[in-house]
């Protein structure tokens, strides 16, 4: 599904816009961030899904166990996510300490719980803040598995519109306590669940695909209007909890479409070769955006600066070059660590017919 690798180069762009250009402009005055978030995790909730339904399906002809699936499910994640996750927020602790809360609390960042550690300061200056929605996703990989393998398969359905419920439940109670930043993983269970409703309509009950198209259609519709409500609302607006909801069935519109192809514009657009690829590297991309633009860009332009008959220190020229730098970065990073290390995964396959 390469259309599928092409939107989540939309969702990293969006967070690129939000960290990089300034909250007071005229395109930030859509949440950047909450939109490129949204996305991923909805993106996750279908393909992580899709993959365990599938194996609880050949568990169910005995021709895997839950243990097997659990154990390659997590060393297959592990094997995605830890080997750069850890060189970075390594990298920091060591050279860069003063840019984030690691140093006082290293734990946090290791045991991928930093989005506790934010939930309770609130320190959206870390250089590493964005790493709250990676340990989100973690905490998500490690028990969501048990729900889907263990569930019967009558009441999988419900348990997923369950765990929806209970992420916009979540954020509605934490907000009622005064906390409303939504960064604990409760919080986002409705994104990570909209993705996986998606995933259950396309492995358990494929001839209700086209009646579900519609329904998302509607949904989507009701969202649209609902965003633009919530978006003329004030910062401290109590509608603002029901957002990341909103997004998430607007993002599943476009996973809906893109998993089964999307045609005409759209979809010449999403298979653009160089959307695909900045898809593929858009771990990385993420990863490292905060770091090349408030460190790596800086130091670069003032190198170059010596030989350039012009200032280099213009905000454009520092975006461009930093949109520049990452590339060659996260490119760097796939190319020689993330690529050789995905490739191990062929020794932790899932069975065959459901790989």
């Amino acid at each position: 599904m390469p259309q599928l690798d092409a939107l989540r180069a939309f969702a990293v762009t969006f967070v690129l816009i939000f960290h990089w250009i300034p909250q007071d402009t005229l395109i930030n005055q859509l949440p950047n961030g909450s939109i490129g978030v949204t996305l991923f995790f909805v993106l996750s909730g279908f393909l992580i899904t899709q993959i365990l339904i599938q194996n609880r399906n050949q568990i169910l002809t005995g021709r895997t166990t839950h243990s097997e699936v659990y154990k390659n499910f997590i060393i297959r994640r592990a094997l995605r996510i830890f080997p750069i996750y850890y060189l970075f927020i390594t990298f920091v602790y060591r050279f860069l300490p003063e840019t984030s809360d690691i140093s006082n609390h290293p734990a946090y960042y290791y045991l991928y719980g930093y989005n506790i550690l934010l939930h309770q300061t609130g320190n959206w200056a870390d250089l590493l803040s964005p790493l709250w929605s990676l340990s989100v996703e973690e905490q998500f990989y490690i028990v969501w598995p048990s729900v889907i393998l263990l569930t019967p398969r009558a009441q999988l359905r419900i348990v997923i519109i369950f765990t929806i419920l209970l992420g916009l439940g979540s954020r509605l109670w934490w907000a009622f306590n005064g906390n409303s930043q939504g960064v604990l993983t409760p919080t986002c269970l409705d994104a990570f669940g909209i993705g996986a409703l998606w995933s259950y309509v396309v492995v358990e009950q494929p001839e209700q695909i086209p009646a579900f198209k519609r329904q998302v259609l509607w949904a989507t519709l009701l969202a649209l209007a609902g965003f633009i409500f919530i978006l003329i609302q004030p910062g401290t607006s109590f509608f603002k909890t029901f957002q990341r909801t909103v997004l998430a069935v607007l993002s599943l519109y476009f996973v809906v479409h893109a998993s089964l192809g999307f045609r005409g514009l759209m979809g010449r657009i999403l298979m653009n070769p160089a959307l695909i690829y900045m898809g593929k590297i858009s771990y990385g991309l993420y990863l490292y955006h905060m770091i090349v633009s408030g460190h790596l860009t800086g130091t670069v332009l003032n190198k170059l600066s010596r030989f350039s008959p012009i200032s280099l220190h213009n905000p454009w020229i520092h975006l461009v070059s930093s949109f520049v730098l990452l590339m060659i970065v996260a490119s760097l990073s796939w190319f020689l660590i993330e690529k050789p290390i995905n490739q191990l995964k062929r020794y932790f396959m899932y069975s065959k017919s459901a790989a």
